[in-house]
């Protein structure tokens, strides 16, 4: 699901014509992000058992819906991942830093 504003900025590459700029919301630190990761859908589709542990962290606040929802959704009733949601916009780092860190601890305890 993707808005106008959304559209727009994908297709806002600059000098290069690989990565996007930041949107004017994020982190003043933030950098270009690679336009591909953008356009290109990834599938896992290797066993995963090899990781010892899956977890996907959902941010709750969104102007508009999520794109991120449905994997949410769908994650949630996979007895296999562990499922949080924050209280925060997409900067988790930004916006949540002690319950992203939480995860991290507990992720790396385990």
């Amino acid at each position: 699901m993707t808005d106008d504003r959304q559209r727009e900025w994908y297709l806002s590459v600059g000098e290069t014509g690989y990565a996007v700029p930041p949107l004017p919301f994020f982190d003043p630190r933030a950098s270009a992000h690679p336009l591909a990761s953008l356009l290109q859908s990834i599938r896992l589709d290797t066993d995963l058992s090899r990781f010892r542990r899956r977890d996907y962290v959902y941010a709750t606040i969104w102007d508009g819906g999520s794109p991120f929802e449905p994997t949410y959704r769908r994650l949630l009733d996979d007895p296999q991942w562990n499922v949080h949601a924050l209280d925060s916009k997409h900067d988790v780092m930004r916006d949540a830093p002690e319950e992203l860190l939480r995860i991290l601890l507990d992720v790396g305890a385990k």
